[in-house]
């Protein structure tokens, strides 16, 4: 039974988050059991003898200060206040609940995933496009975010199984076609997971070492292959996905362009900043006049139906760092940053550790980094507590010469 209880447990908090409620802001029944367990067992948790753990503690009790603070100085109301709150507390519960079972056995990581995968085969998907919509080159949303990860998921509980390089190969392959279908930012991410897992299993090369001493060669490598990619689209070669915003593009062969028109919602935040630097405009402030909305189609070169929006709309702010300089103001974004760069370091610290997790490991740490760019804030709270958990747990077993 001892066995079988973490798995329960890991499987319930991951299927869970696919039954919401409200509960002052959205709640689902996978945190309120990653809540009941931290307020159970956080107390006597062996964890605080760990000094990094006690060190993550305090960052989130920090941020949890200077959001409250935030809040209250930029005049937010305090329904939306206890929703921007609630995101940091939900966030570090997960983290503790996660850690508490993941420390035990790293191989709980499978389950997760797997949890992840049944919960998205049966609530379904969050789009109402279709896979034949994107290969037409109408639409890639079903592709980037439900087919596309679930795909990706399964192929990740197979690499721990499969070590060689034919399955590398298949996974590199599998990242080349969701660029060519669309999902651009997903199949850049699956196929850089294969090509420095492939890397480091098989050449058995030091990235990090590779990554300093030929940073200038791949970044060129990649631009050329980024042009390339963009020749064809604009020729007609490739229709498939969402390639309206480089046809659109006034310079679609500037990377930057392409980043501020796909992710305008997310560069807006740099303009929101600068108006309101030290508190932000609170979590879930509206977007006043729709200023910010405006330009956005005006950045874009699209029509804003205003009256589609109705008489309110929240302040766009598609970034996690950014989006909580927005909110929250400079000081909850600068203790944001600091969280998630400290996984990020001992993210980049496991790079050339070549165990049977490379590719859960990898594929973290790019979506960690990708999400805290371009996604939104409430990502701190739904995927980084999983991607903190293993990435931490990984690394004290490196730090400790621990096999796992």
């Amino acid at each position: 039974m001892n066995k079988i209880l973490p798995i329960v447990l890991m499987l319930f908090f991951q299927i869970g988050q696919g039954l919401s409620f409200n509960l002052v802001g959205t709640m689902n029944y996978g945190w309120i059991l990653a809540i009941g367990y931290t307020l159970c067992f956080i107390f006597s948790s062996k964890l605080f003898r760990i000094k990094e753990f006690r060190t993550v503690s305090k960052l989130y009790l920090c941020l949890f200060v200077l959001q409250i603070i935030a809040e209250y100085m930029a005049g937010n109301s305090l329904q939306n206040g206890m929703k921007g709150v609630a995101i940091d507390v939900v966030s570090y519960m997960s983290f503790f609940f996660l850690v508490s079972l993941l420390i035990k056995n790293p191989k709980l990581i499978v389950w997760a995933i797997i949890g992840t995968i049944i919960r998205m085969l049966i609530f379904g998907k969050e789009s109402d496009s279709s896979a034949e919509e994107a290969l037409r080159g109408e639409d890639a949303t079903y592709l980037k975010f439900y087919l596309g990860p679930l795909i990706v998921y399964c192929f990740l509980v197979i690499s721990v199984f499969f070590r060689t390089k034919a399955f590398t190969y298949i996974y590199m392959f599998v990242g080349f076609v969701f660029v060519v279908a669309g999902a651009r930012s997903l199949g850049l991410i699956t196929f850089l997971t294969g090509m420095f897992v492939f890397v480091v299993r098989f050449k058995k090369t030091n990235v990090t070492a590779m990554l300093k001493r030929y940073s200038l060669i791949l970044l060129f490598a990649f631009y050329g292959l980024y042009v390339l990619y963009v020749y064809n689209v604009m020729n007609g070669n490739i229709s498939a996905g969402n390639n309206v915003q480089l046809l659109n593009s006034q310079n679609p062969y500037n990377p930057l362009e392409i980043i501020k028109y796909s992710r305008s919602d997310a560069w807006i935040t740099i303009e929101e900043i600068a108006d309101k630097p030290l508190w932000g405009f609170g979590s879930w402030a509206d977007d006043p006049g729709f200023k910010y909305h405006i330009m956005i189609s005006k950045m874009t070169n699209s029509i804003l139906n205003i009256d589609a929006l109705g008489n309110s709309v929240v302040l766009p702010a598609h970034s996690v760092i950014f989006g909580k300089a927005a909110y929250n103001g400079v000081f909850v974004a600068i203790i944001t940053a600091v969280i998630i760069f400290y996984f990020i370091k001992r993210g980049f610290k496991l790079f050339n550790s070549d165990n049977r997790y490379m590719f859960i490991i990898m594929y973290f740490l790019y979506l960690l980094i990708w999400h805290s760019l371009f996604s939104p804030v409430g990502h701190l709270r739904d995927s980084f507590p999983l991607f903190f958990a293993f990435i931490f747990t990984t690394w004290l077993y490196e730090k400790n010469k621990i096999k796992i």
